[in-house]
């Protein structure tokens, strides 16, 4: 099945937008200019629309955690049984028909990474989907192992300190990820052992197999989670990163990458009382690139996601690195731009046609593509005529 796309303001995010036609076939772009003459199953009159590559959630909970968050069976976010659950897959715990799904594809969110929780130090791997709601959950998974989630600060304390008051402080968690990697490391030595899941996954973070993803809201958290990782020879990347701003500089000379938010909850926790829209204009001011910006869903619904991106353009972040934090830079920080997050020649056709520009608040979504397919169309869904 082919489709053209006519007559759109074309936003690549890799490169400069303009006007002109774009063409899918095979679930692929196979052409993106000014003008093309070739023939199409379908085309699209987009006079007036705007086109860009579908929107990329690099940290939320969809399918694991519920919006009903009081339920504890509608929550699979954490494993509280144990502080070190490395072993553990959000690909295992989803359901795939959360209604969270549908809400992003609406929103013209494409793909989704999915993470276990912050309860805690080490909780587990997280996954990447394609939200494509047609195909059954399987076909879905793009990434299976997406990244490693770790946290650091007030959440394990909370999780854990009632629970055989295992943890109490920040100097018993960062102890429990020294301990762990240490571990790790002498299971590996061993020549002869009995298989160890949670070694495994944790070997696989110190191989650099699989990139470490630590939840750190606070200044002091972030640079205790560079120590422990200096000490290991290994590179995290930040995810929340609320008061990186406070060491904008350090990330930038260490080029780290961080993905920012949620950036407008109340100021419901301690770690958040520094949390300013601003944060994302200062990193990049300070040379950090790649930066990310994530809803946590359900923390904010997940259709806030471009919400987000034009309060930080509003509050310092340019214009284009605001696009980029949405599209290419999660694609990059979860190691799929070569698939997905712009629109260039042989991408998935992962494409969004808006009625206004994307970081304009009032703009709709008038069609999804997922693999070049229709995925929403407003117009079915009986919200235009």
């Amino acid at each position: 099945m082919s489709t053209l796309i006519k007559n759109a303001t074309i936003h690549p995010v890799t490169s400069k937008e303009f006007v002109g036609d774009l063409l899918i076939d095979n679930g692929k772009i196979v052409d993106c200019s000014h003008k093309i003459y070739a023939q199409a199953d379908e085309t699209i009159d987009a006079t007036g629309l705007h086109c860009y590559p579908g929107m990329i959630e690099e940290h939320c909970h969809i399918g694991v955690h519920g919006e009903k968050t009081n339920q504890a069976s509608d929550n699979d976010t954490n494993e509280w049984s144990d502080p070190i659950t490395a072993q553990v897959r959000a690909l295992d715990g989803i359901k795939p028909f959360d209604p969270g799904f549908k809400d992003a594809i609406g929103a013209g969110v494409t793909t989704l990474n999915i993470y276990p929780g912050s309860a805690n130090p080490m909780g587990g791997i997280g996954v990447t989907l394609k939200n494509d709601l047609t195909v059954t959950y399987e076909k879905r998974i793009i990434k299976e192992e997406s990244g490693f989630k770790m946290a650091m600060g007030e959440n394990p304390k909370r999780a854990h300190s009632e629970n055989g008051k295992k943890i109490i402080t920040r100097m018993a968690t960062a102890e429990k990820i020294r301990s762990a990697f240490r571990k790790a490391l002498d299971y590996d030595k061993k020549e002869e052992k009995p298989y160890d899941m949670q070694c495994e996954a944790i070997l696989k973070v110190l191989k650099g197999e699989l990139q470490a993803h630590v939840h750190a809201h606070q200044a002091d958290d972030i640079m205790t989670v560079l120590r422990i990782f200096d000490e290991f020879g290994i590179k995290p990347s930040f995810e929340h990163t609320t008061e990186g701003h406070l060491v904008a500089d350090e990330l930038a000379k260490r080029d780290i990458k961080c993905a920012v938010g949620p950036l407008f909850t109340a100021r419901y926790k301690m770690e958040v009382n520094r949390r300013t829209l601003k944060t994302p204009g200062i990193l990049e001011k300070a040379g950090v690139k790649d930066i990310t910006l994530i809803t946590d869903h359900p923390v904010i619904p997940i259709n806030n996601l471009p919400i987000e991106a034009a309060l930080a353009c509003k509050n310092g972040l340019s214009k284009e690195e605001a696009l980029r934090s949405i599209t290419i830079n999660p694609a990059i920080n979860l190691g799929l731009d070569d698939r997905i997050g712009s629109l260039e020649i042989d991408k998935d056709a992962d494409i969004i046609l808006t009625d206004r520009e994307l970081l304009d608040p009032t703009h709709r979504v008038l069609y999804t593509f997922v693999n070049g397919k229709i995925a929403y169309s407003m117009k079915e869904e009986g919200l235009i005529i």
